[in-house]
């Protein structure tokens, strides 16, 4: 778990840039628990105005871990391994970093559609990012400088940064 926290050791205290970004679509659990865990964490609904309001029970949600962590643990022990959604660090605020992934959720299609773009699929992430090109990145990544999803096998985990325009993975076992 250190990994996410971007820790030396398990006694090293986190830092608090740590997010995790939602997709209340993979598991009808995900939406009644940010509803009842809202009053106590910073939850914020990626979509807006009338999508958030007609697409609440699948939408994507933000999430910046701050002092409880309740919804982290419940999200790495009942979550991990179900492809609930992605891990990402930035410094920028909450509104800042949902402000930039707002920017992603919508793609141009050829024929030019407008289609929603779901990378915050763990698997989707994995499939997209290599394909990028350097300036493709640069605007994906903006403020987060590392995204992290579970891999095959269970616990394990894949980083994502950007160094130099090239993308970077690194890949850590996870245990416990």
């Amino acid at each position: 778990m250190r990994h996410l926290w971007k820790l030396e050791s398990s006694e090293d205290r986190r830092a608090p840039f740590l997010y995790f970004l939602a997709d209340a679509a993979q598991d009808k659990r995900i939406f009644p628990r940010l509803q009842r865990a809202a009053a106590r964490e910073s939850i914020t609904p990626l979509y807006q105005d009338a999508a958030a309001r007609d697409l609440a029970p699948v939408a994507p949600y933000l999430i910046w871990f701050g002092d409880d962590m309740r919804l982290f643990n419940w999200i790495w022990q009942d979550g991990w391994g179900r492809n609930w959604g992605i891990f990402l660090w930035s410094q920028r605020t909450p509104d800042g970093v949902r402000k930039h992934l707002r920017t992603l959720t919508k793609v141009k299609t050829e024929d030019g559609r407008i289609l929603l773009f779901r990378f915050y699929d763990p698997r989707v992430l994995a499939s997209v990012l290599p394909v990028l090109d350097a300036a493709q990145l640069r605007e994906f990544f903006g403020p987060v400088s590392r995204f992290m999803i579970e891999t095959a096998p269970e616990r394990s985990l894949a980083e994502f940064t950007l160094r130099d325009g090239v993308l970077k993975r690194a890949d850590y076992a996870l245990s416990g």
